[in-house]
């Protein structure tokens, strides 16, 4: 897929998106970022500010499958990616396929779940398949995991652990539409009540999609920025806390910006406007009540930016 095309096709999805989705518009294009890059996304944001309707409007433009997983306390890891179960009529056991085999799946307070179901499902993200007693099965592509946390400060919670967290590509702040965002959420209430979107893209275009943005360019200049800014925010963080996978996901996200962009090659601006996602939930600044975000900027105004 050219990068022209590549571009179209993403701006059909955000339209479709957009199309009953008010709010950041930012975030929405974050998300797509993420798909394209093959990575998945922490939400961030108050309760009703229409994260579950926000995956289910992506997976409607692609024309994927689409499951959500209420994290309880008391969920087993065999409730995310499925069992053996026993058929009478045959006589033998068969595979029950949980609600991971999906193309866009909402996780819902993640950390309401214990850290056995959560590995079970980092572990899924990671892999991209699941092990069901002894089958191994593929997860369907694309496949992107959208999950919330509950605050750290309410009880029942198992907090993800910074190995955990940095599983996700991307951070993205889903915030308040404001009053005009709200007056035509207002306005659009009897459509959201069932949300549906036209189906623009199919599941096989948005892989070519992923398929493409790996041919897209990095100079040697750019990925020695990318790692200048993973190397600075290391200076400013809690030792441990912003691994390799930084640098890669700074890497794969810029790409699939530049695509998404029409381009076939990454600037450093597609770095610097990825940064934030991909580095807030990674920085654990030093300095106590520190604002990940504004530490963030901080490292990319101090960070020479590469000229031609």
């Amino acid at each position: 897929m050219r990068a022209e095309e590549a571009a179209e096709r993403a701006r059909a999805i955000l339209d479709a998106v957009r199309s009953l989705y008010v709010g950041n518009e930012e975030a929405v294009e974050a998300v797509l970022e993420a798909l394209v890059a093959g990575g998945h996304v922490l939400l961030e944001g108050p309760p009703g500010v229409g994260k579950t309707t926000l995956a289910k409007l992506f997976a409607m433009a692609m024309g994927g499958q689409f499951s959500r997983i209420q994290m309880t306390a008391d969920l087993l890891p065999s409730d995310i990616i499925g069992s053996l179960v026993w058929d009478p009529k045959s006589g033998e056991f068969k595979v029950r396929k949980g609600p991971i085999f999906a193309n866009v799946v909402l996780v819902d307070e993640l950390n309401r779940a214990t850290p056995r179901t959560q590995s079970a499902l980092l572990e899924a993200m990671a892999e991209g398949t699941v092990t069901i007693d002894v089958y191994t099965f593929e997860l369907p592509r694309p496949f992107l995991v959208l999950a919330t946390q509950v605050p750290s400060d309410v009880g029942g919670v198992f907090p993800l652990t910074v190995t955990q967290v940095d599983r996700f590509a991307a951070k993205v702040l889903v915030g308040l539409p404001g009053r005009q965002g709200e007056l035509k959420v207002l306005s659009m209430a009897d459509a959201l009540e069932r949300p549906q979107v036209k189906q623009v893209a199919t599941p096989e275009e948005v892989v070519a999609l992923q398929e493409a943005a790996r041919s897209v360019r990095v100079d040697g200049s750019v990925a020695e920025y990318i790692e200048d800014v993973v190397e600075e925010a290391r200076k400013v963080s809690a030792p441990g806390t912003v691994s390799v996978r930084a640098a890669l996901w700074l890497y794969r996200m810029s790409r699939a910006r530049a695509l998404l962009a029409g381009r076939d090659f990454v600037t450093p601006d597609d770095v610097k406007a990825v940064a934030p996602h991909v580095l807030r939930h990674r920085v654990v600044p030093q300095a106590s009540g520190a604002d990940p975000d504004a530490v963030v900027r901080s490292v990319l105004d101090r960070v020479r930016v590469p000229r031609g």
